[in-house]
């Protein structure tokens, strides 16, 4: 009985010790890969959350363009930063640039390019957004007008909206 009971008291063997890391190495890796397939989601969210804001603010400032007494143009709105209508700029927005060299910028942030109006966001992990073959993402805002008729009354509205949309350039 002395002998099995020193048998025991021994530890584990080297095999469940291996036993035990490659379990856990298992482990880290599923964890790792959950973490990093929750950070591509919550990166495509954010991006989402901020273009849909941005629509919300230019639908608010296009039905105030349409009511009478109301001195907002339409085709200003389109040529300005769509950041500038939100209440709170987005934390990892950069600031306005004209023409700058995207790998000189920070990846996961957004700017506003001046040369060409259009608002950037670089991607941090580009397999999230499957249609996104480049490292950056662009939108911009775009004047939509129907086409006026020749005899239109004086005084009637402009037939004109904006829209938030990616381009692909």
């Amino acid at each position: 009985m002395g002998r099995l009971q020193r048998w025991r008291q021994r530890g584990a063997s080297r095999f469940e010790f291996a036993v035990a890391v490659a379990i856990l190495a298992i482990l880290a890796g599923v964890l790792l890969e959950r973490v990093a397939f929750y950070q591509e989601q919550a990166e495509l969210v954010a991006v989402q959350e901020v273009a849909a804001n941005i629509r919300a603010a230019l639908e608010v400032k296009a039905t105030q363009a349409q009511l009478p007494g109301r001195g907002v143009d339409l085709g200003v709105l389109a040529a300005q930063n769509p950041i500038g209508l939100l209440d709170r700029k987005p934390a990892n927005y950069l600031g306005e640039y004209f023409s700058p060299d995207n790998n000189e910028l920070p990846a996961g942030n957004w700017y506003f390019d001046r040369h060409d109006k259009t608002l950037i966001y670089l991607l941090n992990n580009r397999e999230s957004f499957g249609n996104a073959p480049a490292k950056l993402l662009k939108f911009k805002v775009k004047l939509l007008r129907l086409p006026t008729k020749v005899a239109k009354p004086s005084g009637a509205s402009e037939n004109a909206g904006v829209t938030f949309e990616q381009v692909n350039d």
